[in-house]
């Protein structure tokens, strides 16, 4: 059987073997009921078919094909029950019995009460059920997300029961994990250097190599990289700044040879007096260049060398100290550098300082000027 909305009331009918094929597809039927089982005139009802089959396998095969050909057909199939599955036209039935009744069949109620429209409670329900499920479904995929995350943990503590006790500013070590797996290397948390603490010192290996013993050794590595900073950054500091001070008066002695050099090409005023300001820039020069060599080059390059950096750590250092400070033409300036393994970096000798890269500027532009007042002297002579 089917049920499908009508918009009105009707009292029971034959209808054509065209109108019960086009709503049927599936038969044949040894004979058809449709009728309307709207309450009360004028209601909308649901229009129930009445199939009957003279062959049982005959109704079961329908059945089946009408699952499966016609999703939208409900049906449902009562064997050996024709009187109760095929009313009279005036609306009673015979039961199996022979006595009459009016009204319906109880499969025939039960089947109209399972397929009836949901009440609004009903659907209230359905999609308060709907909703829950759905959260449970977010709730899931945000747990099953925040599990593949990483998360930090503590590997050790100060005041904990280390086999080795830690650094005075040692606060914690931990760990980025996901899924249980470490995903990076220990970080180490302290509170800050000044650079005034005594150096920190590993303590010594007992021969004792258990993950944290290997913790504890590399916590003292790291204090003392932190410790060594802070001592770069005390002592640097003073330093840069009054090199930032100075370099000015450097950076314009080398411009004020480049102006006079650019003059050459068409003297202003003649050549005799462009190459005497090109002399006076070369002189004024020399001194400034060597006080700043002596005054502060030498310190820039040498702090922060009892620290056991190398030179170009000692350059990054320098660097990143110079952004924190405000300084952003260090780049620029001439320092030089100091030879790895120099055994007293103070007073050993500048390698490419200014005084190198300054000679290296003067000495061609003075050969140039005796290369033109040689030939010129002979064009003369």
């Amino acid at each position: 059987m089917r049920l499908w909305r009508r918009n009105r009331a009707s009292r029971a009918s034959r209808r054509s073997g065209e109108d019960i094929a086009s709503l049927m597809p599936y038969g044949p039927y040894s004979s058809v009921r449709v009728r309307n089982e709207a309450v009360e005139r004028g209601d909308v009802g649901w229009d129930v078919a009445y199939c009957c089959f003279a062959d049982p396998e005959e109704a079961t095969r329908c059945h089946a094909a009408w699952q499966q050909h016609a999703p939208a057909l409900k049906s449902t199939i009562v064997h050996g029950r024709r009187s109760a599955c095929e009313p009279d036209v005036d609306g009673s039935y015979v039961h199996e019995d022979g006595t009459r009744h009016s009204g319906h069949p109880a499969e025939i109620i039960a089947l109209m009460a399972e397929l009836a429209p949901p009440s609004a409670a009903e659907l209230a329900a359905r999609h308060a059920r709907e909703a829950e499920l759905a959260l449970e479904k977010v709730r899931a995929e945000k747990a099953a997300w925040e599990a593949r995350q990483p998360k930090e943990i503590v590997l050790a503590e100060a005041g904990d029961d280390a086999p080795i006790p830690h650094h005075d500013k040692f606060v914690k070590a931990t760990q980025l994990t996901a899924g249980g797996q470490p995903v990076d290397q220990a970080k180490f948390h302290f509170t800050e250097f000044t650079g005034d603490e005594p150096e920190p010192v590993a303590p010594e290996h007992d021969g004792t190599d258990t993950e944290r013993h290997r913790l504890v050794r590399d916590e003292f590595e790291v204090a003392r990289t932190l410790w060594a900073k802070a001592v770069y950054r005390r002592e640097a500091t003073p330093v840069l700044r009054a090199a930032a001070s100075a370099w000015p008066e450097v950076a314009e002695a080398f411009a004020r040879i480049g102006r006079a050099w650019s003059d050459l090409d068409d003297p202003p005023h003649g050549w005799e007096v462009a190459v005497k300001r090109l002399l006076d820039a070369h002189d004024h020069a020399r001194p400034i260049v060597e006080n700043w060599e002596h005054l502060h080059a030498r310190e820039l390059a040498t702090v922060g060398a009892e620290l056991t950096y190398s030179r170009d750590e000692l350059a990054e250092l320098r660097k990143q100290l110079s952004v924190e400070l405000g300084i952003d033409n260090i780049e620029q300036w001439h320092i030089g550098r100091v030879e790895d393994g120099t055994s007293d970096p103070r007073h050993a000798d500048i390698q490419d300082g200014a005084s190198v890269q300054l000679e290296s500027l003067i000495r061609p532009q003075r050969d140039r000027l005796a290369l033109i007042a040689d030939v010129a002297g002979r064009l003369t002579a």
